[in-house]
């Protein structure tokens, strides 16, 4: 029994993928622009930052995979694409697929094989902000291709932090200055327990998709921040009924328990988070949280101990479906 508990939790947190060769080393080509028109492997720089603070942080190329549409257009919208703690599983493949069937391309982004990092059982190695940071690099990068007109931004889990972050002014302004933005967001059963003044500037337009029985990251939190921040109908959030944490995930079809993954379901001033003036990742009662030690300790004073997670053939159909919805209406 216990090597079927440890099967299924390689099976959740990484999906059976292969060991991965990071591409971008000894004579790699590092993209500071695109023209690309057919799909490949693009090396580009980012900043290897816990927070928004830059200062004294070093610079890392990590890498993305670039796919086209087979029909060719003369301009193009795009997704850009950020993975959670398990890193790029099997079943990204099928949005990579279902987004290019749809005239998208996509840059699907791998945050950990440059960091040596193959999945993230602890939610700390890496933060949601660091998560946030690759994505506008490449979105720095994607709006570089001539052919190239809208960017939307859709983000799992822990990947999912940067599109909620990304529909805050407060936030982006720590990032080119504000210059650059996506023109739409979608995270999908993302961490949501941020919060930031209640009369804070609002952007883009954010879709939040959440489960109605996800432990792992409760949907209470995006409803506190959808009820507090929807202004002007900014922000959707849908919560699909019975689904948990990975729910579009089909190997996890049988469903598991894990007793040692964290529940993040106490919301208070300890365990709430904000972006201070300086850019830092910081609770509501001012304890910064710099490093991954202390996003663990976060973690684990922040959250009950006990997941389930099984795949949901109806709210994995929903999802693509409420996905090509709001892509369409907004890019």
């Amino acid at each position: 029994m216990r090597l079927i508990g440890i099967c299924a939790l390689l099976l959740f947190i990484n999906s059976c993928s292969n060991v991965k060769v990071n591409p971008c080393i000894n004579d790699a080509v590092i993209f500071e622009s695109i023209k690309e028109t057919k799909d490949r492997i693009i090396c580009f720089n980012s900043v290897d930052s816990y927070s928004l603070d830059y200062k004294n942080k070093r610079n890392i190329v990590i890498h993305g995979h670039l796919t086209f549409p087979k029909v060719k257009q003369d301009l193009y919208t795009a997704v850009i694409l950020s993975h959670g703690a398990g890193g790029i599983r099997k079943y990204h493949k099928e949005y990579v697929d279902m987004l290019n069937k749809h005239g998208y391309v996509v840059f699907q982004i791998d945050h950990y094989t440059s960091r040596g990092i193959k999945y993230d059982k602890t939610f700390s190695k890496m933060s949601g902000v660091t998560f946030m940071n690759d994505a506008y690099k490449a979105l720095n990068l994607v709006k570089t291709h001539p052919k190239i007109n809208k960017i939307g931004y859709i983000g799992w889990s822990q990947g999912g932090v940067g599109p909620i972050l990304s529909h805050f002014k407060h936030v982006t302004d720590f990032i080119n200055n504000g210059k650059i933005n996506f023109d739409a967001s979608i995270a999908i059963y993302p961490y949501c327990g941020f919060t930031f003044p209640k009369d804070s500037i609002t952007t883009i337009p954010l879709l939040i998709l959440t489960g109605s029985a996800d432990k792992l990251t409760p949907e209470k939190a995006c409803e506190n921040l959808y009820e507090k921040f929807n202004k002007g109908n900014k922000i959707k959030h849908v919560s699909l009924e019975g689904a948990t944490h990975g729910w579009d995930n089909a190997f996890l079809y049988f469903g598991y328990f894990f007793k040692k993954l964290p529940s993040l379901d106490i919301i208070n001033n300890d365990c709430t988070v904000t972006i201070s003036s300086k850019g830092e990742i910081m609770t509501m009662n001012k304890k910064i949280i710099s490093n991954p030690i202390l996003h663990e300790e976060l973690l684990h004073e922040c959250s009950s101990k006990g997941v389930e997670v099984k795949y949901n053939s109806e709210a994995a159909h929903k999802t693509k479906t409420l996905i090509l919805d709001y892509l369409e209406k907004y890019l």
